[in-house]
């Protein structure tokens, strides 16, 4: 029986074999078992077991950029572009992945740290489970056509909205049922006919956007989407057959090529020997020979160094590092050196009416060596510690 496992995972940073863990076991979209385990009785019970798992809200960034019509690597390079600009590591340290992009051109993107990517698949694979994809949370929720599933989970809420299709809302501390309004009236505009709620459907949900209830043990067992984050070593993996077919393919053409291998060898010592000739009887002053062309080679190996980012995407970079709540959230931005002044929308400024909310953000980006002021008009200033 080809039976998959669906896991969702707790935060990264605390998670070890002991970690406790919701699960369902799949076989052909049905459920077929259930439970809460810690990973370590997971791979007792289900050694070797194929896992799919999304993660913890916290531990990944999940957002949609609006890019023009592009498709396959120009595609590819751009988001790594968007992306580059919002981040403060390398972007080789980072496993990125993105869906397809829709006929409005926006495009679903994720990322996490290769580190902790890597981390976790060791993780299972140390408790006996081979995993086999680490989904953006949402997508795993289950989904039909002209509906969208949600789910409280802490304080985010977790929105599948497309198969491939999905985002996490922050909404801690703020008013519910304003959060719940705004929430059907975007899903209405991107065609959402009715949702479904896992668990219970909140009091605070409208009524103008039917809703129905679906049991907890199914909320790991939707269509799997067509994209997940890249798995270390995932793309060095390939089936034995094809391994061994390209050895034999590998042995046969070292076999026909071999004779011809022996006779380029030759024909190349051949032709070394007459340039180092004709090079001696023009330069004859020149004792020792300079490959130019190798010369040329080793410069152009060395990589320029990256150029500095630009104050202002420092800026913002640290600002959202400090507090990710304001992602999504800004309405205006306006720039001067070292001072950046953020107009909010109406969920921000509801948090930053929060005098608690708005501390901790400033001692978030004091740590960050920014300050962060708010003025009469609503809007948040965030300058250098110095200015």
């Amino acid at each position: 029986m080809n039976a998959q496992l669906r896991v969702r995972l707790p935060t990264l940073e605390g998670l070890h074999a002991d970690s406790a863990v919701d699960w369902a076991q799949l076989h052909k979209g049905e459920v077929l078992a259930h439970g809460c385990a810690t990973l370590a009785a997971l791979g007792l019970r289900h050694p070797r077991a194929a896992v799919h798992a999304c993660l913890d809200p916290s531990d990944l960034i999940l957002l949609e950029l609006q890019l023009p019509p592009l498709s396959g690597r120009r595609l590819q390079l751009a988001l790594q572009g968007e992306v580059e600009a919002m981040l403060l590591d390398d972007l080789q340290d980072v496993a990125l992945a993105h869906g397809a992009q829709a006929a409005d051109g926006t495009v679903p993107v994720a990322w996490l740290g290769q580190q902790a990517v890597l981390q976790a698949q060791q993780l299972l694979a140390s408790c006996g489970l081979q995993l086999q994809a680490l989904h953006p949370t949402p997508l795993l929720l289950p989904w039909q056509d002209g509906q969208a599933t949600l789910q409280v989970s802490g304080e985010h809420l977790l929105v599948r909205s497309g198969r491939d299709r999905g985002f996490v809302q922050w909404y801690g501390g703020r008013d519910a049922c304003a959060v719940m309004q705004a929430l059907a009236v975007r899903l209405r505009q991107a065609g959402v006919q009715a949702v479904q709620w896992i668990g219970s459907v909140p009091p605070a949900w409208p009524d103008s956007l039917p809703a129905t209830a679906v049991m907890k043990e199914r909320q790991a067992c939707g269509p799997l989407p067509g994209w997940s984050l890249p798995l270390p070593g995932a793309g060095r993996q390939a089936p034995r057959l094809a391994i061994g077919l390209a050895l034999a393919a590998v042995l046969l053409a070292a076999l026909g090529l071999q004779l011809q291998v022996w006779r380029w060898r030759i024909e190349g010592e051949a032709l070394q020997q007459d340039m180092a000739r004709q090079f001696s009887a023009r330069f004859p002053e020149i004792t020792d020979v300079v490959d130019p062309v190798l010369q040329a080679r080793r410069a152009l190996a060395v990589p320029p160094p990256a150029p500095p980012l630009p104050p202002l995407q420092r800026q913002v970079a640290s600002t959202l590092l400090a507090v990710p709540e304001l992602a999504g959230q800004v309405r205006s931005l306006h720039y001067q050196p070292g001072q950046l002044d953020m107009e909010l929308d109406a969920d921000a400024q509801a948090l930053a009416d929060d005098p608690q909310r708005l501390e901790h953000w400033q001692q978030a980006l004091q740590v960050q060596g920014l300050l962060l002021a708010r003025d009469a008009g609503g809007r948040l200033r965030v300058s250098g510690a110095g200015q």
